[in-house]
């Protein structure tokens, strides 16, 4: 029993190694997934399952389509500055 707590507890010493292939950047939709459910849940003076769903979708896109468009254009960017 404390030999599985240890190693859990190990687990979170080390950084989890991504990489920089451009699937690694999916990584960022689960992050973006916990920030819009912790920010509403700290927002909305009242949670009501069905508001706070919706509002955390909302927020979701709102945060996915924002990080896309960045990308994209720094993509362009680069594409333009390297020729």
């Amino acid at each position: 029993m404390l030999d599985n707590l240890t190693n859990m507890i190990a687990t979170f010493t080390a950084p989890e190694h991504i990489g920089t292939t451009p699937y690694s950047l999916l990584w960022i939709f689960p992050l973006m997934a916990s920030v819009s459910i912790i920010y509403k849940a700290t927002k909305l003076r009242v949670i009501f399952v069905k508001k706070f769903i919706k509002e955390v979708v909302i927020l979701f896109l709102t945060l996915s389509l924002f990080m896309i468009g960045v990308s994209v254009l720094l993509y362009f960017i680069v594409w333009f500055a390297t020729g």
